[in-house]
């Protein structure tokens, strides 16, 4: 009925937990298998994994990427649902079956997500909405980090507190709950992203064909958020820099793409490395730099 998919890279004890999550649910049974698509992990990632007849696990001999990986995991799957979860997040005990229950209730909806809380309980914001140029003007400005609800974040719904269910453009792929048949509809993640940016791509994509995502605020899980990406900060902001880039490349107008791309490689770099600066934050800084300078070299 379920197969879920499972992108893991260098991510040690993270993997182990959520797996073992999926296993502890109140109908586990749902479970047809759990793909683990490994991008050449160099830890122990993979040797911590419980034994169980139903994980698959597949090797990639290089890092191919997420959108790359997923898209390996979902032509695997036949089950009538897939789950795309990450391998930070920790499965409640009702979590599968509460999302299985309103899929099979629910017809017009083609992706669920869940309320996502951190490991202090806390709600976090994890829906997205699609951004149109000014909005990375005002992320570039700063704006929308000081006053979120007057210039909405480009694509992150940090004004909205996440507490009750609505229809939404995009809900994150730590916790994306689809109809198999909504590969029909939107096809498959656009592998020219990386990383960042191919969830959002692809929620457009199954909005344009009438497709619909759903937010469930009284379904919950557990995400540790970063848990994977937080010792390679310089490479992590370079990759959602770049798949921001070509996101607007690929949605917007040309003039819309240069004011982005303008944007971002001066208004944003300055205010962020003032930032840092007045703050005395060297480490930070020459991660910003480092960043910015593979960003220089692959745009």
């Amino acid at each position: 009925m379920i197969d879920i998919v499972i992108v893991n890279w260098n991510s040690y004890d993270f993997l182990r937990k959520c797996v073992e999550s999926i296993f502890k649910s109140n109908q586990s049974e749902l479970i047809t298998s759990v793909i683990v698509i490994d991008n050449n992990s160099t830890d122990d990632s993979l040797y911590l994994l419980p034994i169980n007849a139903k994980i698959q696990v597949i090797k990639n001999t290089e890092n191919v990427g997420f959108a790359r990986a997923c898209n390996q995991g979902f032509k695997m799957s036949q089950a009538k649902y897939i789950l795309l979860l990450n391998p930070d997040a920790v499965l409640l005990e009702n979590t599968i079956s509460a999302s299985f229950d309103y899929m099979e209730a629910h017809d017009d909806v083609d992706v669920l997500g869940c309320q996502l809380l951190n490991e202090s309980n806390l709600v976090t914001p994890t829906c997205a909405r699609f951004p149109k140029t000014i909005n990375f003007m005002y992320h570039s400005l700063g704006l929308s980090k000081i006053w979120p609800k007057l210039f909405h974040p480009p694509t992150l719904m940090t004004d909205w507190d996440h507490k009750e269910s609505r229809f939404v453009d995009q809900v994150m792929g730590a916790y994306m709950f689809m109809r198999n048949t909504v590969f029909e509809k939107a096809g498959y993640f656009d592998e020219r992203f990386f990383v960042y940016f191919e969830e959002l791509d692809f929620s457009l994509s199954l909005k344009n064909a009438g497709g619909k995502s759903f937010y469930h605020s009284h379904i919950q899980a557990i995400h540790t958020g970063m848990g994977t990406t937080a010792s390679v900060k310089a490479f992590r902001l370079f990759l959602s820099l770049s798949s921001r880039l070509k996101y607007a490349k690929k949605h917007f107008s040309t003039l819309g793409y240069f004011t982005v791309a303008f944007f971002t490689f001066t208004v944003e770099f300055l205010m962020r490395f003032l930032q840092l600066l007045i703050k005395g934050n060297l480490k930070e800084t020459k991660n910003l730099v480092k960043g910015y300078w593979m960003l220089c070299k692959n745009v």
